[in-house]
């Protein structure tokens, strides 16, 4: 991700993760050992199934999701609208780091478990107002009509985990 370069003018928080309370998940992308120096960026990291129906048009369609966070040490608040997709599921989530690297420092939220669950809620009701299937009538050319847009089936966002993730990314 590219606020590597920002965040490394804050201190690092040392060669140990930071540690919040142990109701909150933690965990390390998956990634190769740098060559150089590298450094553990935190993330918020949001895992969710979505299920999309509509009977009149024929949809009944479950999606899984992923999306990545940037986490700024020095944020009170985060915006679900500034996460990206990733492709890394859960199940790729790995306990322990692959590699040995200073970590960069955790907003103060991201410790305390009030504000936590606060942002796991707001990121099921970003998911439920963004996520979307489009579908396009058969009858229709692209040219002439706008896809049909469908949301979220009531009660069709399960979040599956909302956790801090660590990206090991290199600093030079």
């Amino acid at each position: 991700m590219q606020h590597v370069a920002e965040q490394t003018k804050v201190k690092l928080a040392g060669p140990t993760r930071p540690l919040g309370s142990p109701d909150i998940p933690q965990f390390h992308l998956p990634a190769p050992k740098p060559g150089g120096k590298a450094v553990y960026t935190p993330y918020l990291y949001g895992s969710a199934t979505i299920q999309f129906a509509d009977k009149r048009r024929g949809v009944d369609e479950e999606r899984k999701v992923a999306f990545l966070l940037p986490l700024d040490p020095t944020a009170k608040t985060i915006d679900w609208d500034q996460a990206k997709p990733t492709a890394v599921s859960q199940e790729h989530l790995l306990p322990a780091p692959s590699a040995a690297a200073e970590y960069l420092p955790l907003p103060g939220g991201a410790m305390q478990t009030k504000v936590f669950t606060r942002w796991a809620k707001q990121f099921d009701r970003w998911l439920a107002r963004t996520q979307r299937v489009f579908l396009q009538s058969k009858a229709e050319t692209p040219e002439n009509s706008d896809p049909a847009e469908i949301r979220p089936k009531r009660g069709g966002v399960s979040v599956n985990l909302v956790a801090i993730a660590w990206e090991l990314t290199k600093t030079d």
